[in-house]
């Protein structure tokens, strides 16, 4: 004689097959299900679970800032660009200085990286006469450029200084973002008058 048995089933959700999975993107797993007509208790994938997220990260979290400046001078920018190919006046970079308080930006070009030094020296001038402030402090990333721009140099001027985190996109993003915005601006005026780029 055969025994009796009891079968039964439970409808896996969607998360619960997205875990079977081995955690794929929502739209895999949407097409699994429908490609093999497999019926789930509930479709939905909103809640993404923190197994996902944690394993799929590449870096921990980056808190968000809370300083803010409240004069100008109080924290400039400082960021080499280049190099681009040689302009017509011999210039092949660009040192942009950004005042974290207004957003306001000088540009000064460059025939070599180490002119930086000299500069920084004009741009001091410039903006302290101008704004009759004295700078507060500067933030760069501390590139090869800046060897004659120390801590001890920055001390002598009774300026702080702050180094960006290497490959820290968002200490060295307002930077970065800037001088997107002015090679952009600068080819799209080339292109405008028709200008070739060595200018």
């Amino acid at each position: 004689p055969m025994k009796a048995h009891a079968l039964s089933s439970v409808w896996l959700s969607a998360q619960d097959w997205h875990a079977r999975f081995g955690h794929p993107a929502s739209q895999v797993v949407q097409h699994i299900l429908a490609s093999n007509k497999i019926v789930s208790s509930s479709r939905s994938l909103a809640n993404v679970r923190h197994a996902c997220q944690q394993g799929k990260a590449h870096q921990l979290p980056f808190p968000r800032s809370s300083s803010v400046s409240s004069f100008p001078l109080e924290l400039v920018f400082l960021d080499v660009w280049g190099p681009a190919k040689t302009s017509s006046s011999g210039f092949q970079y660009y040192v942009s200085f950004i005042d974290d308080y207004s957003k306001f930006v000088w540009i000064y070009l460059l025939k070599r990286k180490c002119d930086v030094f000299d500069v920084f020296h004009d741009f001091l001038a410039h903006v302290e006469c101008l704004l009759s402030r004295k700078i507060f402090c500067v933030q760069s990333d501390w590139g090869g450029e800046y060897e004659k721009l120390s801590n001890t140099f920055f001390r002598q001027l009774g300026i702080m200084h702050h180094v960006s985190c290497p490959h820290t996109h968002q200490q060295n993003g307002s930077y970065e973002l800037k001088n997107l915005h002015i090679v952009d601006m600068g080819l799209s005026l080339l292109s405008h008058a028709s200008m070739p780029l060595r200018f």
